[in-house]
């Protein structure tokens, strides 16, 4: 698609966002809501391509991982000393240092202009690009937007074979040109025979594309596969001696490291890669790109291939089972449990009769008083063969046996007590929230029951609050409206969960009685590295606050985080780094 047709409709969007809103909201407020949408949207527009932002004085406030990697910039934006000098030659005129041409032709022109087929030159070499600069005003500050897009020609590896033949013997993806599962088996089990000898270990890590599925099934496949081709280019890049990354199925591709030693930092490799992945594939579809990855290591979790590669995709699905943009190390005690279906919905009918369940608190603290306003009732089973278990062991099982039902009433009754008992000595409006499953969304048959219950405890039902998944509500919008539209005149608080993992769009929120939105992890486990996630959150805390709407954060781990999130004007947060999800009698000493 034509970028300036992207950026026109994107504008589109954003106008008519303001026109609906221009009778409602100050205008002062609703501009800078504008601007923060559009850089949001602008941001997400370019990935591969290196783009920079100037301000009026034509300093650099921001630029993306390939400006940085072009321009060798550092964090501060600042060009290196020692970096080579990049030319810009427009049409026949002489080359010139890149960043004084681009303040010449800026300066020379008022409105947003491109330029076609120009020249930059970097050690000698000659590369042809496109040029977009659009002029705008950000926060009241006049910007200026520059895209530097570049005719790729990347080679996929760096092998001196025919690719050709390669492909015939399985070796290379016929889609994206990597080394195919067939070369990741064979190359593994090399690797162990010779490893078995040397005394030494490796490590394979499997990164999955979340929500691929959903993405593929909206957009279709030609878009998807585009995805796994643009990630394929970018994977290309980071091979090395020691890194191999191949292709698996779908949207799966296994990093193979060696030479892994008690220093080498996996799980920073790990965390890296999942922030790259998410800056990579960025267009004008709503559509952000998280990633998880699962890690196996030899040889503590297999003694060749087969058992390495099995592991390694229990691991990814553990991980994410439990959310977006998540690592997990396999657990061989604890993550290869298989329980048949069968049993466990016997197992969970048994547990519900011997009050095998149980609820912990995980506390929401409010960011500027620092002090604990609310909790989220998480279920527990504590299970006589394996312990206690987290609710995404059984979950899906109850779902689809409709057990769900009887578990949700479960939860509703211990919460709504937990919440009486919560508000008394603690103020008025504390709230425990509640995750609710799409399948309990019978409201002719749970509001009857909800109504006893507050009326057995006599506790105000604005305590409670509802928490269902974006995803699920975009799955089932229209029926999701009108459901909570019913709860919400019931008395029930109610609030988006994971809002910003993959298909994130304003348009949806002005069509619920929302009281809160949580934003999802995976927008805030890089918070304080990432630019754009720090863009989007910002949006996201706005656009929330313009509607009347509380903002949550969810997983925040580090001070920083936290700090950030003031900043931003964020209202609430829960994570470890305020208390992990805690039993009842802990959850009411913490209060108390």
């Amino acid at each position: 698609m034509n970028i300036w047709m992207g950026i026109t409709a994107i504008s589109v969007v954003v106008l008519v966002i303001v026109l609906v809103w221009l009778f409602i909201f100050d205008k002062k407020k609703l501009a800078q809501v504008k601007d923060e949408l559009k850089l949001f949207k602008k941001e997400k527009e370019y990935y591969a391509e290196a783009m920079i932002t100037f301000s009026a004085d034509h300093s650099i406030t921001f630029a993306n991982r390939a400006a940085k990697d072009l321009f060798s910039l550092n964090e501060n934006n600042q060009v290196d000393s020692k970096a080579k000098r990049v030319d810009l030659k427009l049409s026949k005129e002489s080359p010139e240092d890149f960043f004084t041409k681009i303040k010449t032709i800026s300066v020379d022109n008022k409105e947003s202009f491109k330029i076609d087929k120009a020249m930059l030159i970097l050690k000698g070499k000659r590369k042809k690009i496109n040029l977009y600069i659009d002029k705008s005003v950000y926060n009241g500050q006049e910007m200026i937007t520059c895209v530097i897009d570049m005719d790729m020609d990347m080679e996929y590896n760096q092998i001196n074979v025919n690719k050709d033949e390669e492909r015939k013997t399985g070796y290379l993806d016929f889609l994206t040109s990597l080394p195919s599962q067939f070369a990741a088996i064979s190359d593994i089990n090399t690797l162990t025979r010779d490893s078995q000898n040397k005394s030494e270990f490796f490590s394979v890590l499997l990164l999955g594309i979340d929500h691929f599925n959903d993405i593929q099934t909206t957009l279709g496949l030609s878009y998807s596969n585009q995805i796994l081709k643009t990630l394929a280019q970018f994977f290309v890049s980071k091979q090395d001696e020691n890194i191999t990354i191949y292709r698996m199925d779908a949207d799966k591709f296994l990093l193979l490291i060696r030479n892994v030693n008690e220093n080498t930092p996996i799980n920073t490799i790990a965390r890296d890669m999942i922030v790259s992945v998410g800056n990579v594939y960025r267009d004008n579809n709503d559509v952000r790109l998280t990633s998880s990855i699962g890690i196996v290591e030899y040889p503590r979790d297999g003694e060749n291939a087969t058992k390495l590669i099995d592991n390694v995709y229990i691991a990814l699905k553990k991980a994410q089972e439990r959310s977006e943009s998540n690592i997990k190390l396999f657990n061989a005690n604890h993550d290869a449990i298989h329980i048949d279906e069968s049993k466990m919905s016997k197992d969970i009918h048994t547990g519900l009769n011997n009050n095998e369940f149980l609820l912990h608190y995980q506390p929401i603290f409010d960011l500027e008083g620092e002090r604990i306003i609310g909790a989220e009732a998480l279920v527990r089973w504590n299970h006589p063969e394996h312990g206690l278990l987290a609710a995404d062991k059984f979950l899906e099982v109850a779902e689809k046996t409709g057990l769900i039902v009887d578990l949700g009433e479960y939860v509703f009754s211990e919460a709504i007590q937990e919440s009486k008992k919560c508000n008394i000595g603690n103020g008025t409006n504390f709230q425990i929230t509640i995750n609710l499953s799409l399948q309990e969304m019978q409201i002719d048959k749970l509001l009857p029951k909800l109504e006893k219950l507050f009326d057995k405890y006599n506790v105000d039902r604005s305590t409670i609050n509802l928490d269902i998944k974006e995803s699920a509500i975009i799955e089932y919008i229209d029926k999701t409206a009108h459901d909570f539209k019913l709860l919400n005149e019931f008395g029930l608080s109610l609030s988006i969960d994971n809002f910003g993992a993959g298909f994130s769009s304003f348009k949806y929120l002005s069509m619920f009685p929302l009281n809160m939105i949580k934003i999802d992890r995976s927008l805030i486990f890089d918070l304080t590295v990432n630019l754009e996630h720090q863009t989007a959150v910002r949006a996201i805390i706005n656009f929330a606050h313009t509607l009347g709407y509380k903002v949550v954060a969810e997983g925040v781990e580090t001070t920083k985080e936290a700090t950030i999130l003031k900043t931003l004007n964020c209202d609430y947060a829960q994570g470890y780094l305020y208390s992990r999800p805690l039993p009842v009698k802990e959850f009411e000493e913490l209060l108390s």
